[in-house]
């Protein structure tokens, strides 16, 4: 195993990325690399490190490949500060996130698209154009007259910014960095550049500028060609497709020894006379211990993301050097099978070199071209012309023995097992905001809106938030929420209850978002003491047991109802009422900045999800439960000797919901007022306003058929209504 360390810190174009792109440290390079001598062109390895440094080279991709890419421009951290609650009596958590704009240089030929990308080995963004984190991204795919990116012109000034014209690369705008470790990941491109795969001729034509024979058959499904010289770059083309330079008429060419040829290619021009037949006059060798016993193509998989994989074919009578080809390429494992063994057929070649004398006829006879000839005393063999020198009155060919490339056909090819990772997930969100009771502990003086969501499938990677006050209002951030431990809708309606006791005879029929959602049974005590607190609708329930029903659908019993103070919205709750677990850190509570503006706008809420650009809205529900007083309790009518009521009742406080010592608590306002009202003998309504829990009715002020409805005046709003009956 090789290990690949690099120390130094990439400097991008147009200025110093820093400490966020960092150095990597002990990479360890998953497969060794043996490449032949004359092998100068790129290596597998070149391809998976993202680097940022002056000189690198930016590859021509063909096909389809996955790239590291070069950082050309980059930001700094950008940091972002944002408190929230941390729970119930908590102080406030203060969170910092941190995100990073970055120009990758993917390839220096026009590209069609970019598909997946990968970022520390995940997916970033699969193969439904859906990113796992916030970041907006533009392709600028290379061409001749590609404009300026609009953040790189905003930063440097549009006279000083590049369009990197003639250079494919990528912008990932705002890249949030929370799930690397705050620091700018490795990522790699999955590049289309071609409709397809590319054949072997196609890309060594684009190289050379010229036209290049070679099998058809030896298709790429991409290739990444680089170097210093063109040489370079060709040099892993022409070892698989056994390319050699060919004189053609009166110019070189690039071609397969098998590919047709231009010029004589009878022998008979080269003898010296008729009738005298071509001698060695020199011969040579090669030992069979310097033949390959086995040929071994690395490419990369694109069955297996890419991964670098190795077929390998022997050679019949070879020796004990194994012979390595290194494509930075993509095929796949049956064509990369069938190509090594393809190789393997031919690995004798030019182990026998034979010097012969000709005549000037031999002149017409093209450079790399193969003769079928029999020299003095041998059966016909294939050769191949490789020199031609005009000595001595006469002609001296070099001539290399030649064995013909034949077609293998389809073989079966495995590419190894590999841990693929599938698409992000997908599905429908389910997205709810709570009106919810105060803490019953302190009389707050701002609303109380808890706002969930989650997904269809227990993957959901959450989404950001922002807040929009009204129509013409720029959006305010929120942050970031996740997905709530227990959230979901009413399977079946749910029905009044009584808000005085231990409901067991009722049920409610929960169907969870997903199947990774669980509710759990706690004991009596447990509930006493605050368990198990959920809300439906605007009614908060405790509930003792959780069974699941199958499906994510689940059956509570055991209940107390209207908690909090919600017993004026105690059902009924129709099918399909949002349900949420409250215990559950992932509810979060508007800022009260927001929550106070819930009073006296018509916000609303805008959800985006990670790695979507589409913005959905959700309005945010009137009401003011947490800041209203409490409906007064235990109204009763008194009759008075001679006639009349005395109408008494108990006020009820949003600041003493424990009641510890058994006496009155304070009111949690800032003055105790109540408004009665009831009708006269003339059926009109009449409303009085008193400070003490308790109001007289003459006779003859009254309907006798009257109810008398008592509410308490509150110094944000007025409690729901409290009737007491005059019988």
């Amino acid at each position: 195993m090789a290990t690949l360390v690099l120390t130094a810190v990439g400097t991008a174009i147009g200025g110093p990325i820093g400490a966020s792109i960092g150095a990597v440290i002990g990479q360890q390079i998953d497969a060794a690399i043996f490449a032949p001598k004359a092998r100068q062109g790129p290596r597998l390895s070149d391809l998976k490190i993202q680097t940022s440094s002056y000189g690198d080279a930016i590859p021509q991709i063909f096909g389809t490949l996955r790239v590291a890419g070069t950082v050309v421009w980059a930001t700094d951290l950008i940091e972002r500060r944002q408190k929230r609650s941390a729970g119930k009596g908590q102080p406030k958590v203060v969170e910092y996130s941190y995100s990073a704009s970055l120009a990758v240089a993917l390839s220096s030929r026009r590209i069609r698209r970019v598909r997946r990308i990968w970022a520390d080995g995940r997916l970033l963004r699969d193969g439904n154009d859906v990113f796992a984190e916030q970041v907006r991204m533009r392709v600028h795919d290379g061409s001749a007259d590609q404009p300026v990116d609009p953040l790189i012109a905003s930063s440097l000034g549009l006279a000083r910014a590049s369009a990197f014209r003639g250079l494919a690369y990528v912008m990932l705008e705002e890249l949030d960095l929370a799930a690397f470790g705050n620091r700018i990941p490795q990522m790699s491109f999955e590049v289309e550049a071609d409709d397809g795969s590319v054949s072997v001729a196609l890309v060594a034509g684009v190289l050379t500028k010229q036209t290049v024979m070679a099998d058809p058959a030896l298709m790429l499904a991409g290739f990444a060609a680089s170097g210093a010289r063109v040489r370079d770059a060709l040099a892993p083309l022409a070892e698989l497709a056994q390319l050699g330079l060919r004189r053609d008429a009166a110019k070189w060419a690039l071609a397969s020894a098998e590919a047709p040829q231009a010029g004589p290619t009878d022998p008979v021009v080269a003898r010296i006379g008729p009738a005298v037949p071509l001698r060695a006059v020199e011969d040579r060798r090669m030992s069979l211990a310097r033949v390959a016993d086995a040929v071994s193509l690395r490419h990369y998989d694109p069955a297996r993301d890419y991964q670098t994989s190795v077929q390998s074919a022997p050679v019949a009578g070879g020796g004990a050097r194994a012979a390595m080809l290194e494509l930075p390429g993509a095929m796949t494992a049956e064509h990369a099978r069938s190509a090594a063994q393809r190789m393997a057929l031919v690995a004798g070649d030019r182990r026998r070199t034979v010097t012969v004398r000709a005549g000037l006829g031999a002149l017409a006879l093209p450079i790399g071209a193969v003769l079928t000839l029999a020299l003095t005393d041998e059966a016909a063999q294939r050769w191949r012309i490789m020199e031609r020198v005009v000595a001595d009155a006469g002609v001296r060919l070099t001539l290399v023995q030649h064995a013909a490339l034949v077609s293998v056909g389809a073989l079966a090819g495995d590419g190894g097992a590999a841990q693929v990772p599938g698409d992000l997930p997908g599905g429908t969100t389910l997205f709810a905001v709570f009106d919810a009771p105060g803490d019953g502990e302190t009389a707050g003086n701002v609303p109380v809106r808890l706002v969930a969501a989650a997904g269809s499938d227990a993957r959901w990677r959450g989404a950001d938030l922002w807040w929009v006050g009204d129509p013409l209002a720029e959006p305010e951030s929120l942050g970031r929420i996740s997905s709530a431990l227990a959230l979901g809708v009413l399977a079946q309606p749910l029905a009044p209850a009584a808000t005085w006791l231990v409901d067991r005879s009722a049920e409610v029929f929960v169907i969870l978002a997903n199947a990774g959602m669980e509710l759990t049974s706690i004991s009596h005590a447990r509930m006493l003491a605050g368990g198990n607190r959920a809300m439906v609708g605007g009614e908060v329930i405790q509930f003792e047991q959780a069974v699941p029903r199958g499906g994510g659908q689940w059956r509570l019993t055991g209940l107390l109802r209207g908690r909090g103070g919600t017993d004026d919205v105690s059902g009924p709750h129709v099918l399909g009422t949002n349900f949420v677990l409250l215990d559950d850190f992932a509810v979060l509570p508007l800022p009260d900045s927001f929550a106070l503006r819930v009073m006296a706008t018509d916000a609303v809420i805008e959800r985006q999800e990670r790695g979507q650009i589409a913005m959905q809205q959700h309005g945010v529900p009137a009401g003011n439960r947490a800041v209203r007083p409490l409906s007064p309790v235990h109204g009763r009518a008194i009759w008075i000797a001679g006639g009349g009521w005395r109408i008494a009742w108990v006020q009820r406080s949003r600041a003493g919901a424990r009641w510890p010592d058994g006496v009155g608590v304070p009111s949690g306002e800032t003055a105790q007022r109540w408004r009665v009202q009831w009708r006269d003998t003339a059926n009109i309504l009449v409303e009085r306003e008193v400070e003490e829990p308790q109001l007289e009715l003459l006779a003859g002020a009254f309907d006798p058929a009257t109810d008398v409805t008592i509410t308490q005046i509150g110094d944000f709003g007025v409690s729901p209504p409290l009737t007491v009956t005059l019988a």
